[in-house]
């Protein structure tokens, strides 16, 4: 991220313009984070994630491991995240 971030710098790019793409890279390197933010901005704040604050989403509230495993617990709480099934099956009657 620092690199890319280095590079939007030499080029120009404003702060915002480098935490908004922070956030999509974010995004693509933690794809099921940033699906539980999304539901989570959705279910909580009513809000769509493209529409959030690109400095929200990349700090510590949803990217940090604290701020993620909280919406991850709210996420289960509200029973809004599948359960993942059981460990192996049994031929067991």
């Amino acid at each position: 991220m620092l690199g890319v971030l280095e590079l939007m710098a030499s080029q120009g790019a404003t702060a915002d313009e480098m935490f908004e793409a922070a956030k999509y890279i974010n995004a693509y390197w933690f794809p099921q984070q940033a699906l539980e933010t999304a539901l989570y901005l959705k279910s909580n704040e009513e809000m769509d994630f493209a529409d959030a604050d690109a400095r929200l989403v990349v700090g510590d509230k949803f990217s940090s491991a604290s701020g993620f495993g909280m919406v991850h617990e709210d996420l289960q709480a509200k029973g809004l995240l599948k359960q993942a099934p059981g460990q192996g099956g049994s031929c067991a009657n």
